[in-house]
This record gives structure tokens, sequence and C-alpha cells, in this order.
């Protein structure tokens, strides 16, 4: 898709589909590495197949032999995002599963397709915090944008399954919660 503004409509409308389709898990590529260079981009070598297999197994085996039902096994997925400041200096970014948080995730977050003036964030269960350096009259808030992605997984965004979470792109953000 280019790695353009195309290829980020697509990972919304990729992300979006379980909150269509009910029996619908999907599964994100993000910090999978491959080969020699340590990058996962769109295509792997073998041994980042073997990764993507590993990831998906366990979603395999819930589905179809009843592996421990109450065990997150798939992506983080993003539900809403809210100021959650009057001053509107923090967006709380609320996911369907418990999320970690280290600095260096900063760099992978866009505020109305500009890279967000972060300064700081924290997890605390579902929700991932992220304090701003001025207040932002934002709309919209994106994860990993195809036109600057490197395809190191050394500063994504992940669940405390180990998983990354799922981009995306254009998401509203809400006045309050």
């Amino acid at each position: 898709m280019g790695g353009g503004e195309a290829g980020d409509m697509l990972l919304e409308a990729q992300r979006s589909l379980p909150f269509l389709f009910s029996n619908m898990r999907i599964m994100s590529t993000l910090g999978v590495v491959s080969g020699s260079s340590g990058r996962g981009l769109c295509h792997f070598d073998m041994e980042g197949y073997a990764q993507l297999a590993k990831l998906m197994g366990p979603v395999v085996e819930q589905d179809n032999y009843g592996l421990d039902a109450a065990k997150v096994f798939t992506a983080p997925n993003l539900r809403r995002a809210f100021f959650t400041s009057v001053g509107r200096t923090e967006i709380t970014l609320e996911f369907d599963q418990p999320m970690g948080w280290k600095v260096e995730c900063a760099a992978w977050f866009l505020l109305d397709g500009v890279e967000a003036p972060i300064t700081g964030g924290r997890a605390e269960g579902n929700a991932l915090t992220l304090q701003l350096g001025a207040p932002s009259e934002a709309k919209s808030i994106a994860y990993v944008s195809g036109r600057n992605w490197d395809g190191l997984s050394d500063k994504l965004v992940y669940g405390t399954n180990g998983v990354a979470a799922l981009a995306f792109s254009g998401v509203p953000i809400e006045a309050g919660k």
C-alpha cells in the first residue's frame, strides 16, 4: 500500500473487523522480527513466519481445543481514546486487555497526523494514559504510521501478554470520560 495514508487506512479497517464480526480475532504482525536486520516489515523469512505461528498457535488452540479461555492470547486492540484532563494534556487509550508502557513507545503516536508531543505515560490495567507536553485540540490519534514504520520492535506498545498492540489510524478522541 506504499506505506502512506492508504496503508494506514487499510490497517485501521483490519483492526476494526472484530468489532463487526463477533467470531473474528486478529493478530498483530508488529513485533515480529525477521532475518539478520532484526526488522519486521511487510514480508518475513522462515524465522519471522515461525514467530507468527508461535503467536497464532495459542489462539487456534483456544478456539478449537478449549485452551484456557480466561487467558488473552490476541493482540491488544484499542477500544476508544479520550481526553482525561481539563487542560487537554492527557489522553487515555482504553484497550481490550491489560497493557504495558515504556517511554520509547511515544515515538509512534500521531495526533491529527502529526507527531504527538508526548512527555510521559503510564499503564494501569487496560488503560494507557499519555501525558502531552502542551494542551491539544487534536481530533484523532494514530499509532504506527506506515510512512514512519522502520520495522523495529523495541519502541512498540505491548500488552502484558507480550503481544504488540495493533496499529490504528484516525481514531476519534472523545472530549472526556
